[in-house]
């Protein structure tokens, strides 16, 4: 034990500062310590609060989730499909500009292990995570036929997303969305980081880290210091993050950063270039990829914002973002459109 426990300690502390880049909760986000910058939003006369539901998955568990509904005949349906350690209240912003702009129906869920579920924290399998959302798409399939679905991914449920829908048997959806999506896999990442989670997840599993001690790395998720607080306090929101979840949600990383196969949808992808959560470079490595594994005849769509944080539709500037998504989703034509190539230059310029 004189001989691992150093390197127990080293691990530790490399792992607690690697998660709080992924969004873990390893401590409550705090404000940004940069200049004020004045809020660009976009506020609804009318906000309409979601309502509580659960799915139902075929193994009898029930999933917590909620809807945003104005309408009983929806024009769009969305599902919405939240990051690491977070919860179906994330889209609680996209949610209402999407029922006053299109008329559109959202639901979002607690993912397995996260949120109102039994066992938070938990980390579910990626397998399994992506049987839910298979299964919960077809559920909405079912419920609104017709009627367009869209799937928007938000960090880790890009990752899930983008997996879901390029993977046998695929996403019954129309179009998805990726909004900064966690693609860090193991190819990105130093010797070092990789080294101390496989041992850290060898010889302890379930142990916990709260990120006592590393918040000097100023690493934060959005520049809304609302939106922090919020975070800080909110109890569904994880701040304490078990080795065997990062593990699990490095392996989902992985898996989407080096599909070869893309999705067969219509798809958007929205990143932020001051994101530190899933930082430029990571994705740089991904837009390499799919530089050389996108066929011909593929619909990819590009906004990369040059002020943009991790949590692009809860940060201050929302604005463009969310009014961006809701052209998009009527197929309308969008000034700050990329290609994966354009993209690829934009984020990798920034490349760390």
């Amino acid at each position: 034990m004189t001989t691992v426990r150093p390197r127990l300690l080293h691990a530790q502390h490399l792992i607690c500062a690697w998660s709080l880049m992924l969004l873990t909760g390893c401590s409550a986000p705090t404000p940004p310590k940069h200049p004020p910058t004045a809020a660009d939003k976009i506020a609804h006369a009318k906000v309409i609060p979601p309502a509580p539901m659960h799915f139902d998955m075929p193994g009898g568990d029930r999933l917590a989730a909620r809807v945003w509904s104005s309408t009983t005949s929806p024009r769009h349906i969305v599902l919405g499909v939240h990051g690491f350690n977070d919860y179906s209240k994330a889209f609680e912003p996209m949610a209402q500009h999407l029922m006053a702009e299109i008329g559109a129906t959202v639901y979002a869920y607690d993912q397995r292990g996260f949120g109102a579920n039994p066992q938070p924290g938990i980390w579910g399998g990626e397998n399994t995570l992506l049987a839910d959302l298979r299964h919960i798409a077809s559920q909405l399939r079912q419920r609104h036929p017709g009627v367009p679905l869209t799937v928007v991914g938000e960090s880790m449920g890009g990752a899930l997303v983008w997996v879901a829908a390029a993977e046998s048997p695929g996403l019954l959806a129309d179009q998805i969305v990726l909004k900064a999506p966690a693609v860090w896999g193991s190819n990105s990442m130093p010797w070092y980081q990789r080294f101390s989670l496989q041992l850290m997840n060898t010889v302890a599993p379930d142990m916990v880290f709260t990120g006592r001690g590393v918040q000097s790395l100023g690493i934060t998720p959005t520049n809304d210091p609302d939106v922090s607080r919020d975070l800080g306090l909110d109890p569904l929101f994880i701040k304490a993050t078990r080795v065997s979840s990062l593990a699990g949600v490095t392996s989902l990383m992985g898996r989407a950063q080096n599909l070869n196969t893309l999705p067969p949808q219509r798809s958007l992808v929205l990143y932020g270039l001051r994101d530190r959560i899933i930082p430029p470079s990571p994705v740089c490595d991904w837009l390499t990829h799919l530089s050389a594994a996108r066929p011909a005849g593929t619909t990819l769509d590009w906004v990369v914002y040059p002020e943009g944080w991790h949590l692009l539709t809860r940060q201050l500037q929302t604005r463009e973002v969310l009014q961006d998504l809701h052209h998009w989703l009527q197929q309308k034509p969008l000034s700050r459109r990329q290609s994966p190539q354009q993209a690829q230059e934009a984020v990798c310029a920034k490349r760390l």
